[in-house]
């Protein structure tokens, strides 16, 4: 497993804005009504894994409607933190949601099995890239055509099915902001700030969750 010697530009900026030590804490806060729009409902992916032949799980993924402007373009709530197994349901759930995802970058330290290369149902192979300073809760898709890459929050695969609707249902209405830290401490889906202190985000109220298959 190798990464490049040097860090690009648009990397920098995607690790400068996901960086989440030092800053003022964030607020999760609700920027749009409450009822999420229906072109924000969960992508719906289908099909199989390019890769050893199992099937590829539908990827449990909601996108915002308003993909570029806020601090997250959409949730993902893997199954496992083994990418070579997550990715293919992934990218075929963005290419159902007419994303075409051409680079994928992660944290080397937080994924396991990180393939090289990866591709979905059908669709052509996308390089995979790792690096140590990206948040291990951030996931970016870079696209064709000049579109702004995808910044996904990786809920963990661990947290209740409570907590990752509410942030899968935050992400269909446009309503998440924040540090991703705060983010999912504040929904219940990672452990309190080691700081002990009291986190000032507020999660919004919003309506029921997607349907999301287990």
């Amino acid at each position: 497993m190798t990464t490049s010697p040097h860090v690009p530009l648009t990397d920098r900026a995607d690790i400068a804005r996901f960086d989440d030590d030092g800053g003022a804490p964030s607020r999760f806060t609700t920027s749009h009504p409450a009822t999420p729009p229906a072109a924000a409902s969960p992508a719906k992916p289908g099909g199989a894994d390019v890769g050893d032949g199992a099937a590829a799980a539908a990827a449990r993924l909601t996108l915002s409607p308003d993909r570029g402007e806020g601090s997250f373009d959409g949730g993902w709530w893997p199954r496992t933190m083994r990418l070579t197994d997550e990715l293919p349901g992934l990218l075929t759930a963005l290419a159902g949601a007419d994303e075409s995802v051409r680079r994928v970058c992660v944290n080397g330290d937080a994924w396991t099995a990180i393939p090289s290369l990866a591709g979905g149902s059908g669709l052509p192979l996308v390089r995979v890239d790792w690096f140590r300073t990206l948040d291990r809760r951030v996931v970016t898709a870079g696209s064709d055509g000049g579109r702004p890459r995808l910044r996904l929050l990786v809920i963990p695969p661990e947290t209740a099915a409570g907590p990752a609707r509410v942030l899968l249902r935050a992400v269909a209405a446009g309503a998440l902001t924040g540090s991703p830290g705060e983010i999912l401490r504040q929904a219940g889906a990672e452990a309190s700030t080691e700081h002990g202190g009291p986190i000032s985000a507020a999660v919004p109220e919003l309506s029921p969750a997607p349907s999301v298959s287990p």
